[in-house]
């Protein structure tokens, strides 16, 4: 009887080292970002004159009030335009979040930049404008936006 209870608190012990409280979280990245939105593409064109498009990231809203900075990257290429900000971020249906000095170039150019918070909770859009005497376009692609 003696070497059964034995075994027995022997297999008890054994079976509750194997436990353990793995708190680990497998969506939370090292750097402390949490993907927020993405936007596969979309572009404007236009054979002479200014064209613009405006359209919605997401159909909630976007909150960055816990984190002190946002990070945004994707993927763009232009030709010819001569507007002064081709591509821009915005909330609130005015305020802008980002707005690049992006250059006119037909090969793909990646955009990553980190930039402090704007602090919101708010339904965010884009904003693509081209503008020229001669056939212009304005394309992005893989835009992702985060806090963190």
């Amino acid at each position: 009887m003696k070497k059964i209870f034995s075994s027995l608190v022997f297999l008890i012990i054994i079976f509750c080292s194997g436990c353990s409280s793995d708190d680990n979280n497998v969506n939370t990245t090292s750097t402390g970002e949490v993907l927020l939105a993405t936007v596969s593409g979309d572009s404007v064109g236009v054979s002479s004159g200014i064209s613009s498009k405006s359209s919605s990231i997401t159909s909630g809203q976007l909150n960055f009030t816990d984190r002190s900075n946002a990070r945004i990257s994707f993927f763009y290429s232009s030709g010819t335009s001569n507007t002064a900000v081709p591509f821009s971020i915005l909330y609130n249906d005015s305020i802008v979040m980002y707005s690049g000095n992006l250059i006119n170039d037909a090969t793909d150019q990646f955009v990553d930049t980190t930039f402090a918070s704007p602090n919101v909770d708010s339904f965010f859009k884009y904003k693509i404008s081209v503008g020229s005497t001669a056939p212009s376009f304005f394309k992005f692609r893989d835009l992702k936006i985060y806090k963190k």
